[in-house]
């Protein structure tokens, strides 16, 4: 600058002039072709980051019938068809691949990519080219919506709620066949996601002294028990523990039985707005017939579409995973803990659990696990199981549950320990597949029991 400002200084007007103009004219050019640049995430990053929308991980966004009706679509047909934040994010993008890098169905073998999935839409940009056609479908439903790729995103993408609205237009359109149609028939015929007849939703109970929330109106608890919960054997073992510790600890509680309806959480993932609204609207007002101070229930699914999602249709509650209940029990004195008789135990996270909700340290606290994962807390390796993933085909070579099985086996742990009835099914089958050692896969409930038999 020194050196410069006596040749400035001399120089004729029109040479000022020009030089003006000249850096005028390059200043306007550079605006106008950022968009078009690979550095327009330093720009774009900031007014998406500072535009986030105040929504948890785990929730997504209703649509409405009145919002139906003025644009005729169900879900996001067309690039245009994304929120304005939505369609901010994508130029924020920095092409990094770190979603791609964590993301469990890829690291599984599958196509899913989730950074060229918003490149792939990013590239509809002013077209009326279907999302559809611009991504591979097959790609948007591998997604487990375990939200891996939104945690890791520096510029705070939320892959999940794009490829969701995609797939509610595919769901609208008809685009969804085989075992996942099945579940979502199930779900609107039964309320419950694995077609067990909603009469049946009492029947874990028989032989035992469960409270019936119609027989007592009022009390503190409400157990949510989910379609796993009361279907599922396994899972249904870890009911039973839920309610016997609750029975020995005094705490006052109560169960739906055959008034509980699934929450509609595998609808809504799997792209069927309309039936999840319809399932949360009919548990909303049951609920509302009863006097309740809290929620618990063994489900992190459950978990998070009660805790997040219920609001949406003026459902406030106060919601806990089994496991925080479970270790406020334990820190009062009112049941002993198991930690002393844990050895060779690992703790999976479940995604909805320790990443999206943010609980990691309750269930460590109740079994002391020592040993630890590489990926472990809001870092966890997903099972393969949410999305709706649960109810679809699955390549036995491209389980992510496989990936993950020998994660927690590369640890030398013989005990897994788990707070998901979704991952206690998928672990069970990816841990036979990938050794034929014999592996315990517990529930953190069933561990607590037995300490306190």
């Amino acid at each position: 600058g020194n050196a410069m400002a006596p040749m400035l200084g001399q120089m004729s007007v029109s040479g000022y002039k020009f030089m003006w103009w000249f850096h005028m004219v390059w200043v306007l050019v550079f605006f106008a072709v950022l968009p078009q640049m690979r550095i327009r995430h330093l720009v774009m990053a900031v007014f998406s980051t500072a535009g986030k929308p105040d929504q948890p991980m785990g929730e997504l966004k209703p649509i409405s019938m009145e919002e139906v009706e003025q644009t005729g679509k169900i879900g996001v047909e067309t690039y245009s068809d994304f929120s304005r934040w939505h369609l901010m994010s994508l130029d924020a993008c920095m092409e990094c691949g770190r979603c791609t890098e964590v993301c469990p169905a890829n690291r599984a073998g599958k196509l899913l990519n989730p950074k060229q999935i918003v490149q792939d839409i990013r590239g509809a940009y002013g077209t009326e080219t279907k999302i559809t056609a611009a991504v591979n479908p097959e790609r948007l439903w591998e997604c487990t919506t375990c939200n891996a790729c939104v945690e890791a995103c520096p510029v705070t993408i939320r892959h999940v709620d794009l490829i969701v609205d995609a797939r509610r237009n595919l769901v609208a359109e008809g685009q969804l066949s085989g075992s996942a149609a099945v579940m979502l028939r199930q779900t609107a015929s039964t309320s419950n996601a694995w077609g067990a007849p909603k009469g049946s939703h009492e029947d874990w109970m028989n032989g035992l002294e469960i409270p019936l929330a119609r027989d007592k109106g009022s009390f503190d608890v409400l157990f949510w028990v989910g379609c796993a919960g009361s279907t599922d054997p396994g899972a249904i073992k870890t009911t039973k523990a839920v309610a016997a510790l609750l029975s020995k600890a005094g705490v006052d509680f109560a169960c739906l039985g055959n008034e509980e309806a699934c929450t509609g959480d595998p609808a809504r993932r799997v792209g069927e707005e309309f039936l999840f609204q319809e399932k949360a609207i009919e548990n909303v007002g049951t609920f509302g017939r009863y006097t309740f101070k809290r929620i618990v229930t063994a489900c992190p699914h459950c978990f998070n579409t009660l805790k997040h999602e219920y609001s949406q249709f003026e459902g406030n509650y106060e919601v806990v995973h089994h496991s925080e209940l479970l270790d406020e029990l334990v820190r009062e004195g009112k049941l002993k803990s198991a930690q002393t008789q844990m050895s060779n135990v690992v703790f999976h996270d479940p995604c909805y659990l320790g990443r999206v909700n943010k609980v990691v340290d309750a269930p460590r606290s109740l079994v002391r696990p020592d040993r630890e994962p590489p990926n472990h807390g809001v870092k966890t390796q997903c099972c393969g199981a949410g999305g709706g993933r649960m109810w679809m085909e699955e390549e036995p070579d491209q389980r992510p549950g496989n990936v993950r099985a020998q994660e927690l086996l590369d640890t030398g742990a013989k005990t897994v320990a788990l707070g998901c009835p979704f991952c206690k099914i998928m672990l069970d089958a990816s841990i036979k597949q990938v050794t034929d050692e014999e592996i315990r896969l517990v529930d953190l409930a069933e561990m607590l029991q037995e300490a306190n038999t």
